[in-house]
């Protein structure tokens, strides 16, 4: 996953701060957490997203 597609998974900017990314994973979460649900295979996605960004911070 780039962080353009990990990005778009969150709905924000590739270059949105760190806050920004919390946030947005926090609030689809909430949506699609397997004990909610929600997809597993989806949710692995939302968190591949959130660390992919995470861990290539330029900050």
């Amino acid at each position: 996953m780039t962080r353009r597609e990990a990005a778009l998974v969150l709905g924000i900017s590739p270059s949105a701060p760190a806050s920004k990314v919390k946030e947005a994973h926090k609030r689809i979460m909430i949506a699609n957490h397997p004990d909610r649900g929600g997809s597993p295979y989806l949710a692995a996605k939302i968190n591949e997203a959130k660390d992919k960004l995470e861990s290539t911070r330029h900050d």
